[in-house]
């Protein structure tokens, strides 16, 4: 009875002991950090990086329609709004820089050209936002995105702000690391009150909203967008003129496809910021314009929403897990890369190799090849990728087969000796440009020449990286 009593008492007394209970704890969360540090080892961790609008996010698309089942019904909502807004506005910047550039556009004859010259005053009356679902297009993340893009103001901020000079990033590649004055990383808000966003990326929209510049009664590039209740009543004064977007939509079809000036300005829409999807807006555009429209798979490949910050995407392919990081590409956005530089199994960088005749919109005084140079080689050579591995998607070889056949690439890279318009020439001027930018024996670069939007070519492409990823991280881990 006493060795039965004295066993119980001891029990109870390793239940109660403090020391023992801390220590039971403590075991218990270093076994939960090995396991995570386990899963992280096991975990592939693909880094997309390039300059803004290369496609990456578009890579990131591909990959959804491979391993997750492709884009949800809301996603192909959003595309449906965003894409509408976009090919209205698309063709106004066609209209307004065919008259910067002293192209004479048949809709400007209201004599000979009567019915052109009605598409044009639609196109130019038209609202876009007017017509679409700012809130199913994305909040006020696209909004920001079509004031920057569409705001006379803010391109003429650009202008002015432009420094002609190609940089990877704001500062040395050392210094990349957040300061204690860098308040739009820490969170802090502060109001710019002359252009109404705030210093953290967020819009004070009623600023906004008295920013865009659009007059409806003369053919300014954008009609003026009034604050909500302005708006409302605007609606109701205007019920009786209300252009629908089935006018809109037959305007813009008319224009496409019947202005000879307008196409000459497309041919030479290197020298402006245009969508590079304008194209296939325009030759779609009926069906863009019905409110009920749900975007297809190629359509969203197609369109385009701007990345901001860093987004993740989790895929199970084969029996690897993969962790891949899309982050925007743009100059603003390019000081949050350093918070995913840690523990990056491989990096994917995504060159657009048709834009080596084209101007950053950042800034339109710095090529956008000579700027992704700059960026690829303060990537490749950093610190913080030694030993990483480099992917390098030649982009967008579609438009770039075609455009070297009208636009020499000598003109813009004047040491370029190969035959004029011979595409497999220029692609291995600057396959052979980039590769010799790296400044390490052991590091791999693997190239990869790529159609983003073509979805059986990034099958391809995609399968035959994942599996050169997956391989090295095993040889890497010591398992083969």
């Amino acid at each position: 009875m006493g060795c039965t009593a004295s066993s119980h008492v001891l029990e109870n007394y390793g239940e109660d002991d403090p020391f023992l209970q801390s220590q039971k704890a403590n075991d218990a969360i270093e076994q939960s950090l090995q396991m995570g540090r386990q899963n992280d080892k096991n975990e592939i961790k693909l880094l997309l990086l390039g300059a803004g609008e290369s496609g990456k996010s578009t890579v990131l698309k591909q990959l959804k329609l491979l391993h997750k089942g492709g884009f949800t019904h809301q996603e192909r909502l959003q595309y449906s709004q965003v894409i509408w807004a976009d090919a209205i506005q698309s063709m106004k910047i066609l209209v307004i820089q065919a008259r910067k550039m002293g192209i004479s556009l048949d809709c400007d004859d209201p004599i000979n050209k009567r019915q052109l010259f009605e598409c044009k005053r639609i196109l130019l009356k038209a609202k876009a936002l007017d017509h679409i679902d700012a809130g199913m297009a994305g909040g006020s993340d696209f909004l920001n995105d079509y004031v920057l893009k569409y705001s006379e103001r803010h391109e003429t901020k650009r202008r002015v702000q432009s420094t002609g000079q190609a940089r990877a990033f704001d500062e040395d590649e050392n210094s990349l690391l957040p300061k204690d004055g860098d308040r739009a990383m820490s969170g802090e808000t502060i109001i710019d009150v002359e252009y109404g966003f705030a210093r953290d990326g967020k819009l004070d929209l009623q600023q906004i909203f008295q920013d865009l510049d659009e007059d409806s009664d003369n053919d300014h590039m954008f009609l003026k967008e009034r604050l909500r209740e302005q708006w409302q009543q605007q609606q109701l004064r205007h019920q009786q003129q209300h252009i629908s977007n089935q006018d809109i939509a037959h305007a813009i079809d008319q224009l496409w496809k019947n202005d000879r000036g307008l196409k000459q300005c497309f041919a030479r829409s290197n020298e402006f910021q245009l969508e590079g999807s304008a194209p296939y807006y325009f030759d779609n555009i009926q069906k863009f314009a019905d409110p009920q429209y749900v975007c297809s798979d190629e359509d969203i490949l197609r369109g385009r929403v701007k990345t901001t910050g860093i987004t993740e995407s989790d895929f199970n392919i084969g029996s690897s897990k993969f962790k891949v990081l899309d982050a925007g590409g743009q100059r603003s956005e390019r000081k949050k890369w350093i918070h995913c530089f840690e523990g990056i199994t491989a990096v994917l960088f995504v060159l657009a190799m048709s834009e080596y005749d084209q101007m950053l919109f950042e800034d339109e005084r710095v090529n956008r090849m000579h700027e992704s140079i700059m960026l690829f080689d303060a990537l490749l050579n950093s610190k913080w990728f030694r030993d990483t591995p480099f992917i390098l998607f030649l982009n967008k070889m579609d438009i770039f087969e075609e455009k070297v056949k009208k636009m020499p690439i000598r003109k813009f890279f004047p040491d370029y000796q190969g035959r004029v318009g011979n595409s497999e020439a220029g692609v291995k001027y600057f396959e052979n440009l980039f590769l010799s930018l790296n400044r390490s024996n052991n590091k791999p670069i693997y190239v990869k020449r790529t159609c983003a939007t073509d979805t059986q070519n990034m099958k391809f492409v995609l399968t035959a990286v994942t599996d050169l990823i997956t391989q090295q991280n095993l040889k890497k881990s010591g398992i083969i």
